[in-house]
């Protein structure tokens, strides 16, 4: 079974958002439906931001396939920061698991 994740390619602001999401403790990044969709990162206690929004039907399948996921490995999920995509280099890793 694999592990669901986001990766965010953060170029020359990806040290400062690695950073920033370490002081904020992340703890969860889920898929929410609306108008529009979105994922939400919750983290601490009681904060939230939005990450993205969404319209477009094939990201909103992905994230549907990511939260399905997320339910089969019981909220075990990663959220990954890089420079870029070269898969060569990465700022920033969080493992991830809501505990409800």
């Amino acid at each position: 079974m694999q592990v669901p994740g986001i990766v965010i390619y953060g170029g020359r602001k990806s040290m400062g958002l690695a950073r920033w999401l370490q002081s904020n403790r992340p703890v969860a990044l889920n898929y929410i439906a609306g108008a529009p969709d979105g994922l939400v990162l919750e983290a601490g206690l009681v904060d939230r931001w939005i990450v993205a929004t969404f319209e477009d039907e094939e990201v909103t399948a992905a994230a549907k396939l990511y939260q399905q996921r997320q339910q089969q490995t019981q909220g075990l999920h990663f959220l990954l920061v890089q420079p870029d995509d070269s898969g060569m280099t990465y700022t920033g890793f969080w493992l991830l698991q809501e505990v409800k």
